[in-house]
């Protein structure tokens, strides 16, 4: 079979949205009554303790205000951001179908969270089922049914990708589903991001603190330097070609080493996965400029509905 370039990814047959995905309070571990809420809530205890965590699934800046004001600006413990891509229109049954899956084929191969995450991800691969041990995207692109993982969920980051056509385990109508991006901070990441109590929320700048998370690659290119003889510019072009067909930017490494914060039990990991990539230094990733502006108005969007009093 012949290796292909990955699909290009069809910006103008698509919408861009920006949602809080969920945030998980606490304010000293209590447990508080509620007003009504547009979006879902669920009590959880921590575990190996008594105190009680507070977790809003799709919820409103207004549910957020009031959980602001009811829990006395509560600490957020953790917070996910979603970026959901799906078609302008509804096609008929097949297209549709064939436009989720070759835009999450488009996204999936250029989907580059790690370039400005604040560590390195140890972890990078698809699971098609909870449970599952990561399979390497170093030598091949995932499929539709699998979702791309950036770190574990423990991590204090994790960055996701996969088409959504499910919820709560119920497959959502055609005209819902959509490829999804997500990035999830645990408390320490969302201290470092600006977002350590409930009021910080509103009037945050999400476009200029989240776009680069979510960045999206149009397609590599060789890094010339002065001396590079034609020969050589030749031979890496080919190279290059030859690994963005076989697992787009999965071949492609961050830097030259693990960066100083990551934790140790990553270190092996990057260096395994380096040895499958392409040198460090001959070659670059230029952004999709078009789908990054696009993602940066979504954010945009997102700022205006959590907009400060």
């Amino acid at each position: 079979m012949t290796a292909t370039l990955p699909p290009p990814l069809p910006v103008d047959e698509l919408k861009f949205s920006a949602k809080i995905d969920y945030v998980t309070f606490t304010n000293g571990g209590i447990k508080i009554d509620l007003p009504d809420l547009t979006g879902s809530t669920e009590w959880n205890r921590e575990k190996g303790s008594s105190n009680w965590n507070l977790t809003i699934h799709d919820p409103t800046a207004a549910d957020l205000r009031a959980i602001a004001t009811a829990y006395e600006n509560p600490m957020v413990m953790a917070f996910e951001l979603a970026i959901d891509l799906a078609p302008k229109t509804m096609l008929d049954p097949v297209n549709h179908a064939r436009l989720l899956e070759t835009t999450f084929a488009a996204v999936a191969a250029r989907f580059r969270p790690e370039d400005k995450a604040l560590w390195d991800y140890g972890l990078r691969g698809a699971v098609s089922g909870r449970g599952q041990k990561p399979k390497p995207l170093e030598r091949r692109f995932p499929r539709p049914d699998e979702e791309v993982l950036y770190g574990r969920r423990g991590d204090f980051m994790q960055a996701k990708l996969y088409l959504k056509t499910l919820d709560q385990g119920v497959i959502l109508p055609l005209p819902e589903q959509r490829v999804r991006m997500e990035v999830t901070l645990k408390r320490w990441a969302c201290m470092q991001f600006g977002l350590s109590n409930a009021n910080d929320l509103f009037g945050y700048n999400y476009r200029a603190m989240f776009t680069t998370q979510f960045r999206i690659i149009e397609r590599p290119e060789v890094r010339l330097v002065r001396g590079l003889k034609a020969p050589e510019i030749e031979k890496r072009t080919k190279r290059m070609v030859r690994a963005w067909q076989t697992a787009g930017v999965g071949k492609f490494p961050v830097e030259e080493r693990p960066r100083a914060d990551i934790i140790e039990a990553a270190v092996a990991k990057i260096r395994s996965r380096a040895r499958a990539q392409l040198p460090v230094g001959q070659f670059k990733l230029l952004r999709d400029q078009r789908a990054n502006a696009k993602i940066g108005t979504a954010l945009t969007g997102l700022q205006r509905r959590m907009k400060a009093r």
